[in-house]
């Protein structure tokens, strides 16, 4: 007895495409006798109306129908996704150039943080009471400063290190401050306070000294640090989320554009599940950044602010996981909506549309090399020899090519 299914994953797909068809044909129908029933209630004359109070309404049976039909739709074409990237070569081989791009990212931010740390552009001080500050080169304070002084220049250079920076929250805030939190993505005022409040709290564990003050103080100063940025790791998982849901989008107007019942339906499965990634993942990587700093904070503000980044790594990849337990709730509360989504999506019709020929020719090249690379895991020797009498054919055939050519000129130019 064989250890392997064959499952094909487009007849899955077909068979979920042809129940969105039937659930939405349901759906019309219970509607119509839903209205049918009020009428025929509404043009009975008073006194027999009451003979319609026991009769059941349509609406209710058919509407808990078609929800489970459409938790059965969801399911099948979930296993039929899976089993489509279970077969897909190109796919896993992506996947782990996302896993590595993304460690590459984090080594890439603590190598500049640790670099501006270590050319001693800022610097952090304990006081005899093991309590941190902080203090920037004298050429960077001296620097920003002048700059600081003229308010067109100040403004100009703010900007050019984020356009945010130019907020009400950031207008008082030294300009030398602003150029550490470019690099090490927090204030200095930030940093020293939850590293300060950190070690006041191990402290305090380890003589038995723990008070309400002391913690109070470390979860302020903690959501403080975790909170700066906020706004950044929303908006990055936000941007990165949404062109996710756009090439999805372009796909389905690729793959369903003839099936409006299905399109609308996995388009606001798209739009559902980028809201719930940006969330989940956001959530993770800020709750990763508080409980790294604090980890950090054992060696120091330095240490405060290369836990921080591991530990939003980290927190992302769990929120990661976590997404995916709350996508299949995320489907079916945008599939709610799927009529206002449909429409406002339909507004950029004609882009997604160009986009999405685009991604159904790359699709047909991923299948064709998925193809090529089974065919030579299964069969390397063969596909290598196939290979060369490839390129034997192709070299009889060039030398075929030249000899008649040769013929050819030597007749045409025989009067040479």
């Amino acid at each position: 007895m064989g250890t392997e299914i064959s499952v094909n994953p487009d007849r899955l797909e077909d068979l979920a495409n042809d129940m969105v068809t039937r659930l939405s044909r349901i759906e019309d129908e219970y509607r119509n006798l839903h209205m049918e029933l009020a009428d025929l209630i509404n043009s009975a004359p008073p006194e027999y109306r009451h003979c319609f109070y026991h009769v059941g309404d349509p609406w209710g049976t058919g509407n808990q129908l078609t929800g489970q039909l459409s938790e059965m739709e969801i399911d099948l074409r979930m296993v039929a996704n899976k089993f489509a990237d279970a077969d897909n070569l190109v796919g896993k081989l992506y996947k782990l150039y996302e896993q590595y791009g993304a460690v590459t990212a984090l080594g890439a931010l603590m190598t500049k943080q640790l670099a501006f740390y270590g050319l001693g552009f800022t610097q952090f001080i304990k006081n005899a009471d093991g309590v941190f500050t902080y203090k920037h080169m004298a050429a960077l304070q001296k620097v920003t400063d002048k700059i600081d002084e003229t308010k067109k220049l100040g403004t100009m250079t703010r900007a050019f290190l984020s356009p945010l920076y130019l907020s009400s929250k950031y207008k008082d805030v030294p300009l030398a401050d602003l150029v550490h939190k470019k690099i090490a993505k927090y204030l200095p005022d930030d940093v020293i306070n939850f590293t300060n409040s950190s070690k006041a709290m191990y402290k305090g564990i380890r003589k038995n000294t723990l008070s309400a003050a002391k913690f109070k103080t470390f979860a302020q100063t903690g959501a403080k640090f975790a909170k700066t940025n906020v706004i950044s790791t929303v908006a990055l998982t936000g941007i990165m989320e949404a062109g996710g849901m756009g090439l999805k989008i372009s796909e389905n107007y690729a793959k369903y554009g003839n099936n409006p019942d299905v399109l609308k339906r996995e388009n606001a499965k798209a739009v559902g599940n980028a809201v719930n990634n940006t969330v989940a993942i956001s959530g993770g990587a800020i709750a990763g950044a508080f409980v790294g700093g604090a980890l950090g904070s054992v060696v120091g503000p330095v240490g405060t602010v290369v836990g921080a980044a591991a530990g939003s790594f980290v927190g992302g990849l769990v929120g990661e996981q976590a997404a995916k337990l709350t996508a299949g709730i995320a489907e079916k509360g945008a599939i709610l909506f799927k009529e206002p989504i449909h429409h406002g999506v339909e507004l950029f019709k004609s882009g997604f549309v160009q986009a999405g020929k685009a991604i159904d020719t790359a699709n047909k090249g991923i299948d064709m090399v998925n193809k090529q690379l089974k065919e030579t895991i299964a069969d390397p020797i063969g596909k290598v020899k196939e290979i060369g009498k490839g390129i034997s054919k192709a070299k009889d055939t060039a030398d075929s090519l030249i000899k008649g050519a040769k013929g050819f000129l030597g007749k045409k130019l025989s009067f040479f």
